[in-house]
């Protein structure tokens, strides 16, 4: 690692495209994110997206041990399974957030 980089040094698509893009083919690379402009922030870096689900943060990140990371080593995240995941993050998002 050579740097911990924070808001003061741009946006999360920035920061993503920074480390990453040009450095790794798309389907090694996995943003992991809880917000929507996570995700954004992947897609627009060509990157893979794997969802932490509000209100449902343990078991998003067991899953993601117990069955995500195999599948994104293995090169079959990407497509229907990546697309189920999300559809589930966007199901779980507020219409109208609080904030």
């Amino acid at each position: 690692m050579r740097l911990i980089a924070g808001q003061e040094l741009g946006t999360k698509t920035e920061h993503l495209k920074f480390a990453a893009t040009g450095k790794y083919p798309s389907e090694r690379m996995l943003m992991i994110g809880d917000a929507p402009g996570d995700f954004k922030a992947a897609k627009s870096n060509h990157a893979l997206f794997y969802p932490i689900i509000p209100g449902l943060e343990e078991v998003s990140w067991q899953r993601l041990y117990e069955e995500a990371l195999d599948r994104f080593f293995a090169g079959k995240y990407a497509g229907a399974y990546e697309a189920k995941l999300v559809k589930e993050f966007d199901a779980s998002l507020p219409e109208k957030p609080g904030w």
